[in-house]
């Protein structure tokens, strides 16, 4: 697979070393890759390249790197975005724009590298699968492990929430969640008749845990004595990010 990356910086030295940095870095993990290297945002938004990843300051002339983390997320809700910067004030929207690292320059090249390693296991596993039995028509089903936001037990059935719909399985809630154990590792079960993808997650209390994605959300319920492992596996998995 070949990774599309962007670099959008508005002083040549330093969009010329980071440039340099990126590229030896994804060269040394073995990765076939395009770095396109832009000195201004609104010059990348007129490419048609669709994004995997991309780095970028966040004071620039003409628009700031977290209108331009917006737009670009437009084309591709799941680019990977990194801001480099001087500016520690923009912290929080960086969060807002789901930025996998928020770097100050000089770059870090120890967090830089973690910060790719993060977005290659991420690729990879997107493209993780399980195969089910859909219960009312008995078709057999390939889900990819990212799209699903939560699995519930309906009694002797699984129920599988996706991003793009939902349905029952023929196979029981336990021997789905080990389907899904051996692919991937950002789920959680926040009661014993749950499992959540924690990308989604965005809240829990000792009672319930909320979800949402494309507008819509989702509840699951939280057992009193797993809340304290779910707010250590939401954290492990957030420091990744």
């Amino acid at each position: 697979m070949k990774l599309n990356a962007a670099l959008c910086d508005d002083e040549a030295v330093t969009l010329a070393s980071e440039a340099d940095l990126i590229s030896d870095l994804l060269r040394k993990k073995g990765v076939e890759f395009e770095l396109e290297l832009f000195r201004s945002p609104r010059d990348m938004l007129k490419s048609n390249t669709i994004y995997d990843m991309v780095f970028f300051d966040i004071e620039m002339d003409g628009m700031n790197g977290i209108e331009l983390a917006e737009n670009i997320r437009e084309k591709n809700e799941n680019c990977f975005v990194f801001f480099i910067t001087n500016y520690s004030v923009y912290l929080d929207k960086a969060f807002d724009v789901r930025a996998i690292r928020y770097l100050t320059k000089p770059v870090n090249p120890e967090r830089l590298s973690s910060g790719i390693d993060y977005v290659l296991d991420s690729i990879a596993s997107a493209s993780k699968k399980i195969s089910v039995t859909n219960f009312k028509n008995k078709l057999t089903v390939e889900i990819k492990t990212a799209d699903i936001i939560y699995v519930s037990n309906s009694g002797r059935r699984a129920k599988i929430v996706t991003k793009q719909y939902e349905f029952e399985t023929e196979e029981i809630f336990s021997v789905v969640k080990q389907m899904i154990e051996k692919e991937v590792n950002y789920f959680a079960a926040p009661h014993q008749s749950y499992y959540v993808n924690l990308k989604y997650v965005t809240g829990y209390t000792k009672t319930d845990v909320k979800m949402s994605y494309g507008g819509r959300a989702y509840k699951a319920m939280m057992a009193r004595r797993r809340y304290k492992d779910f707010d250590i596996r939401f954290f492990e998995a957030a420091k990744e990010i």
